[in-house]
């Protein structure tokens, strides 16, 4: 189970399931209440007989002197029990007192818990697994939902490959022959959606190659100049040097294609994102809205806008792992996202 079909299926399960508990548990209360009053409704007539016959050892009999503010016949709650206090036949100066021990009551009240408990366990036993079959069963439409948009992605995948490279072709000739601001825009936004196309391939989960020398700070002097055309009214510091590792350039390429654009893209109005390299270490700071979930982003199709898939920084953090790419994001709302990449 994915840790998107997780999450969904903990959350169905936990509020159908406690919806479940708390639902019986007004029903066991109510039903304790109800059988707690059966039982002293029991009592109070077996005390009443006791009071006439004097039969058994269950209650205790103590005779007293009347007291002017006592009241007969009725079942009352003290320390020590259940009490009822009765008049004397022919007696006016004295009374009957019929007690039930508080330990004997208290008795008969665990009896009943402990009945309602059993009965509750089972319950909650069904209840339990019933919640599980309910929220397995209530992935179903979104499981089958993903599962077509991985097909359409997919084919989208293979339609993509033709277009895009005969675009991106057709505009370098025309530029040779005629160049033009408006060929360099349109050359510009087929290398976006090729990298959109090539995002979208990491998907497929191909192997990675990673004996490749690659040069990062080149790499990334390459992006910069394609994000300085596609924004122009965001500034882009960097303080680069050389470092050449040993891993796969393509990959790298994704990583950092998605990460500087998010931060260009998702910047403030004449915002600016900087870049720091520091030995084996990449940081890239921007002022832009923030994120509100850091630790979410890296879910497949987790977005916080209405913009994009969801797919970046989830392709992002699947070719860190494959390439031994330490990656860690800081953010805060309104001021700022900090991506930091060590390399291992």
């Amino acid at each position: 189970m994915k840790s998107y079909e997780k999450e969904s299926f903990l959350k169905i399960f936990t509020i159908f399931f406690l919806t479940f508990v708390t639902l019986w548990g007004i029903i066991f209360y109510l039903y304790y209440e109800e059988n707690k009053d059966y039982i002293k409704e029991d009592l109070y007539y077996q005390m009443k007989n006791y009071a006439f016959d004097f039969k058994g050892d269950k209650f205790t009999l103590e005779i007293l002197k009347k007291k002017k503010k006592v009241t007969f016949s009725k079942l009352l709650n003290s320390k020590n029990g259940l009490e009822i206090y009765f008049p004397m036949p022919k007696e006016d100066n004295f009374m009957l007192k019929v007690k039930y021990s508080q330990k004997k009551f208290q008795s008969d009240l665990a009896k009943l818990k402990y009945k309602i408990l059993k009965f509750a366990f089972v319950i909650l036993l069904f209840g339990f697994i019933f919640s599980l079959y309910f929220s397995y069963y209530s992935l179903r439409p979104m499981k089958k939902a993903i599962s077509l948009l991985e097909v359409f992605l997919k084919d989208l995948i293979h339609d993509l490959h033709t277009p895009i490279t005969s675009i991106l072709l057709n505009t370098k000739i025309l530029s040779k022959k005629e160049p033009s601001q408006e060929l360099e825009r349109i050359e510009l936004s087929a290398k976006t959606v090729s990298s959109l196309y090539k995002n979208l391939e990491v998907i497929k989960g191909r192997v990675i190659n990673k004996t490749e020398v690659s040069d990062i700070r080149e790499i990334i002097i390459q992006k910069i100049k394609i994000l300085q055309k596609l924004y122009p009214k965001i500034s882009i510091v960097s303080d680069l040097q050389d470092y050449l590792v040993a891993t796969n350039k393509d990959a790298i390429s994704r990583i950092l294609d998605n990460i500087l654009t998010n931060a260009c893209k998702y910047n403030k109005k004449n915002g600016q994102v900087k870049i720091i390299m520091d030995e084996n270490k990449i940081v890239i700071k921007d002022n832009g809205i923030g994120i509100k979930n850091p630790t979410k982003v890296f879910q497949r199709y987790y977005k916080e806008n209405e913009r994009g898939l969801g797919l970046g920084l989830n392709i992002v953090k699947k070719l860190c792992d494959e390439l031994n790419i330490n990656i860690d994001i800081k953010s805060k709302i309104n001021i700022g996202t900090t991506v930091e990449l060590t390399f291992n």
